[in-house]
C-alpha cells in the first residue's frame, strides 16, 4: 500500500530484442523509481500493454518479427494510446531514417544508439511530466 503522500509509480514498457540492453535499461529505470515491463518483440509489447496499460513505451525501431512501425501504430490505436520514445541502432535501415519515421508516427522523442543513461532518463522524465 502506498503512503498517502506518494504518487503511484509510472509504468514503462521496454521493447528491444537485445535482452542484455533491455535488462540494463530496466535496472536503470527501476532505480529511478519506475515500474518496468519487458518485451522482446512487437506482439509481446501489444499483449502486455493490453493487459496492463503503460504510461510510456521505449521501443527499438529495428526489431525482428512483427515490425516495430506496425507495433507503434497498433499501440497508438489502443483505447489508452501511449506515448513512446524510439531508439535505433545500425541495422537494415539507417538509424536517421528510422528516427525520422518515428517522429512522423508521433514519437515523443527519439534516441540514437548508443546513448548515455542520463540522456535516456532526461527524456523519460520529460515525457512523463
Amino acid at each position: 500500500m502506498l503512503p498517502l503522500n506518494s504518487k503511484p509509480r509510472r509504468h514503462i514498457l521496454l521493447v528491444d530484442d537485445d535482452a542484455v540492453l533491455r535488462n540494463l535499461l530496466g535496472v536503470i529505470l527501476t532505480k529511478e523509481g519506475y515500474t518496468v515491463s519487458h518485451a522482446s518483440n512487437g506482439q509481446q509489447a501489444i499483449s502486455l500493454h493490453r493487459s496492463r496499460p503503460c504510461d510510456l513505451v521505449i521501443t527499438e525501431l529495428t526489431l525482428g518479427g512483427r515490425g516495430s512501425f506496425e507495433t507503434i501504430m497498433e499501440l497508438r490505436r489502443q483505447p489508452a494510446p501511449v506515448k513512446f520514445i524510439a531508439t535505433a541502432r545500425r541495422g537494415w535501415m539507417p538509424p536517421d531514417f528510422c528516427l525520422r519515421m518515428a517522429r512522423h508516427l508521433g514519437a515523443y522523442d527519439v534516441l540514437a544508439k548508443p546513448f548515455q543513461a542520463e540522456e535516456m532518463i532526461a527524456v523519460v522524465r520529460s515525457a512523463l511530466q
